[in-house]
């Protein structure tokens, strides 16, 4: 029976190992230079635990970001804490990616953000969208990096969720 109960322990390790090469195997990457990290999942921060992963943007805003994969964008999010600067892409595969501490938006995301700002005569925005207000394409540029919110130095924090 202990062997039964290792060999599925195994073959299921395998199988979820499988099975997230393939789902991260559709995706290109958010920069196009070598990505660097300075924070990981999970890290223990002063008053929580790291949602995402902190790259690397070579010590400097202005880094062109990239969409990983077709997608919408489904919030924006403008915010002096926090996140900061944020896009959230909704995937057909059902994963969102989130991409925070921009320094500014696409223009065609920015033309919509500054919209509702000045409508809500607010720099604070927290924008949910529907499926088709913004459409993105995989590679397609969406933001330039920045270090808005809390963010202790330049870097993009970004999450699969």
């Amino acid at each position: 029976m202990k062997y039964l109960i290792k060999l599925l322990k195994t073959f299921l390790t395998i199988s979820i190992f499988l099975i997230s090469q393939h789902v991260l195997a559709q995706y290109t990457e958010p920069f196009d230079f070598k990505i660097l990290l300075s924070g990981t999942f999970g890290e223990l921060r002063s008053n929580h635990f790291h949602s995402g992963i902190d790259i690397k943007t070579k010590g400097m805003e202005g880094q062109s970001i990239y969409s990983i994969e077709e997608g919408y964008v489904s919030r924006i999010k403008v915010s002096s804490w926090g996140y900061g600067k944020a896009v959230y892409i909704n995937h057909e595969n059902g994963h969102t990616s989130v991409y925070a501490h921009l320094k500014k938006f696409s223009p065609k995301i920015d033309s919509i953000i500054k919209e509702k700002q000045y409508q809500k005569e607010s720099f604070e925005i927290d924008l949910y969208l529907k499926r088709n207000d913004i459409m993105v394409k995989k590679g397609e540029l969406i933001a330039i990096s920045g270090n808005s919110g809390s963010s202790a130095g330049p870097h993009l924090h970004f999450e699969i969720r």
